[in-house]
């Protein structure tokens, strides 16, 4: 019998293995791996994505107003501004909400993007043998594990039935911060940000970065530090500034 050539396996994948790899990042970061190659892979998480976001984004519309409506209030009744300019500035917020919300699959294939090349960088400098194309591949199949959390939260928001009065209502603990009571700013930032969801992408995705980069596990965690710290620094500076 002939010898099989090694890479025919990853010749072989079809259309159909990119799912199955889409699905194997929740368990089995080395599956996910081994299937980055097959045609089409990125395709099937991104679809996925935008039918998440956009479908729980609808859901959480109203929640989202609620709480543009109430610092536009606030900012009415602390800063004296003319009922006109709050209107005003309320119909261009309620616009821009919208619109955001409208432009989720965009916004979701550049984010990937600008995060898949700022790992691939990472990735070269720690001596990771992995093309852009199949570190964006992956990183889109283990945000998969993110969004369960965001409809997560529309789950916890939409039991709980409350009236919206801030942002945090809008960030349900899922991690430490189940623990913690009455803590706001930068500390609440900070411990909102790892939750279960997010410390389990981030195994998820240091794992499957290993096998695929035929490297250490040390490596593939050096090389995806810019897609955790930098939403981490953003997460905290917003909870800064809305005064959670």
């Amino acid at each position: 019998m002939e010898e099989q050539k090694p890479g025919v396996q990853e010749q072989k994948l079809s259309v159909g293995d990119g799912f199955i790899g889409m699905l194997n990042a929740f368990v089995d970061p080395a599956g996910a791996a081994k299937r980055v190659p097959a045609p089409l892979f990125w395709l099937w998480p991104v679809i996925t994505l935008s039918i998440i976001y956009l479908v729980f984004g609808y859901l959480m519309l109203p929640y989202t107003l609620a709480v543009v409506d109430l610092r536009i209030s606030q900012q009415v009744s602390q800063q004296n501004v003319p009922i006109e300019q709050a209107e005003r500035a309320r119909n261009i917020t309620h616009m821009v909400t919208q619109f955001s919300f409208m432009a989720t699959p965009v916004i979701i294939i550049g984010l990937l993007a600008l995060f898949a090349w700022l790992v691939s960088a990472m990735a070269s400098m720690a001596g990771l043998r992995a093309k852009f194309r199949d570190i964006f591949s992956l990183m889109a199949a283990c945000a998969l594990i993110p969004a369960l959390q965001y409809i997560a939260t529309y789950i916890v928001v939409h039991a709980k039935g409350d009236e919206i009065t801030s942002q945090e209502q809008l960030t349900p603990p899922f991690g430490l911060d189940i623990f913690l009571q009455d803590i706001h700013g930068a500390l609440f930032g900070l411990v909102n940000f790892f939750s279960i969801f997010e410390i389990w992408y981030l195994i998820v995705l240091t794992f499957a970065l290993a096998y695929l980069g035929k490297s250490s596990k040390g490596k593939a965690f050096f090389a995806i530090t810019p897609a955790w710290v930098l939403p981490l620094l953003l997460r905290v500076v917003t909870a800064m500034f809305q005064g959670n």
